[in-house]
């Protein structure tokens, strides 16, 4: 089936390429939800001299107020406005002469122009025009009869809710709904796209996060690892964690494309572990994404140091990636997409992050947060990538409470750090709580840090 790209590349990914080339589709969502600017970066995408995009407004909107806030857009094209793309007022001609004089109006353009996609904003305002609910189901018939015999896509906008949806006469005439809403959390606006219908076309269903920025809409599916469609091979290979005596507990390290826990409290040692955990995968010749949520970089490359690692020369190559990301500043929905892009992209072996607390500031619902750390982690295992988390808990050794909200049955491997005060010392400790597929040494042993590294 022939598609029209929507210009927004995660959107045609989701549809199979785009809308079906003739179809009639509905986009609705409350006020300031986006559709206008949905609609106006698929013509403009579209718009050529021989692929015309007519836009028809329901309320007279002057050109130049359109000018003025679509040019702003990075889709924007003065050199296609009103040329390949062309507005013109269709409530007007609707208050003047009726729903039957409003669709010779459409007729005559379709005539003159040949367009391939025909937008209306809004089939509300026109559903509000025509009093008679018979009438108005018969002029969005014959409008979506007249456009079809010309081979256009048509995009119907609406103010409506999700529960108007389903009432709606328009609903059922159209071959796709597109269902945009937003909510207000305590950090962010969050703008969700869900796609309810589309004839013709497998798609990707669910709430996905989208945000409206110079380049118009950007799109961030949600997290949903193709594990049927994928096939998940045990490796029995093992990777070092940098400590050798560590390695002995693990019976030689960790297995190849697992997800590794590391939990403890404030000052036990979590991130030393990840950065001995980086240094050999660097010096084994690994590509390594680190992502750190409370230190940055500078201070990484200190701390690294202190250890006798030297992680400078592994940055300047280009084998080491190491992100700071405050976790005030942290969009999980956004941010877990373009970690996801950015291993596809880089042929990275190994992804850190140090630590997956600063997830919580960034997420209210709760099981929303173990859902997409599960789907996070399965999506890597299989890439064959293996995961590398820090978590922040008690300094209790009890096992049943290394996590909070469910995180640990995502992870292959877990390590529990401690602290236990002797006297006037404070020593750490560490633990091997778990590794699936393979024995280990589960006595709690110390560990030191000194200016070679750890010591266990």
């Amino acid at each position: 089936m022939e598609r029209v790209s929507t210009g927004v590349r995660e959107l045609d990914r989701i549809l199979q390429n785009g809308f079906p080339r003739g179809s009639t589709i509905l986009i609705v969502g409350r006020p300031g939800t986006g559709k206008t600017i949905l609609a106006n970066q698929i013509m403009f995408n579209n718009a050529t001299a021989d692929n015309k995009g007519i836009y028809l407004t329901s309320l007279a909107e002057p050109q130049v107020k359109v000018l003025h806030f679509q040019q702003e857009f990075d889709y924007f094209d003065k050199e296609k406005f009103n040329k390949s793309v062309i507005y013109k007022d269709l409530g007007s001609i609707l208050r003047r002469e009726g729903p039957e004089g409003a669709l010779v109006f459409v007729d005559r353009l379709l005539k003159e122009h040949q367009p391939g996609l025909v937008v209306i904003d809004t089939i509300k305002t026109i559903a509000d025009m025509i009093s008679s609910y018979t009438e108005f189901r018969e002029f969005v018939l014959d409008l979506s009869l007249r456009t079809a015999v010309w081979g256009c896509t048509v995009l119907l906008l609406g103010e409506y809710s999700e529960e108007d949806i389903e009432t709606r006469p328009e609903s059922a005439i159209a071959d796709g709904i597109i269902y945009l809403s937003g909510t207000e959390e305590e950090k962010f606006q969050k703008r969700y796209l869900r796609i309810m219908k589309m004839r013709g076309t497998d798609i990707i269903a669910g709430k996905n996060v989208f945000k409206i920025t110079k380049q118009g809409f950007e799109l961030y599916p949600r997290l949903k690892p193709d594990v049927e469609n994928q096939a998940y091979y045990h490796n029995s290979d093992r990777i070092s964690m940098g400590i050798p005596s560590l390695d002995r507990m693990m019976a030689g390290g960790l297995l190849r494309s697992t997800t590794t826990l590391v939990c403890g409290a404030t000052g036990t040692g979590k991130t030393l572990l990840a950065l001995h955990y980086t240094d050999a995968a660097l010096k084994s010749g690994e590509n390594v994404v680190y992502i750190s949520y409370e230190e940055n970089r500078e201070q990484l490359v200190a701390n690294a140091k202190s250890l006798g690692i030297d992680l400078e020369p592994y940055i300047n190559d280009g084998r080491l990636q190491l992100i700071y990301i405050p976790p005030t500043e942290l969009d999980l929905d956004e941010h877990f997409y373009r970690v996801q892009k950015m291993i596809d992209y880089s042929q990275v072996n190994r992804l850190v992050m140090d630590s997956i607390s600063s997830f919580e500031i960034g997420m209210a619902d709760k099981q929303k947060y173990t859902d997409y750390i599960w789907a996070f982690c399965d999506y890597f295992k299989y890439k064959e990538v293996n995961v590398f988390l820090t978590l922040e808990s008690d300094s209790s050794d009890r096992i049943s409470g290394i996590t909070k909200h469910g995180i640990s049955f995502v992870a292959d491997n877990i390590i529990l750090l401690r602290y236990i005060e002797e006297g006037m010392d404070l020593k750490r400790y560490l633990r091997i709580v778990k590794m699936r597929g393979c024995k280990h040494d589960t006595m709690m042993r110390e560990i030191r840090v000194t200016e070679n590294g750890i010591i266990i």
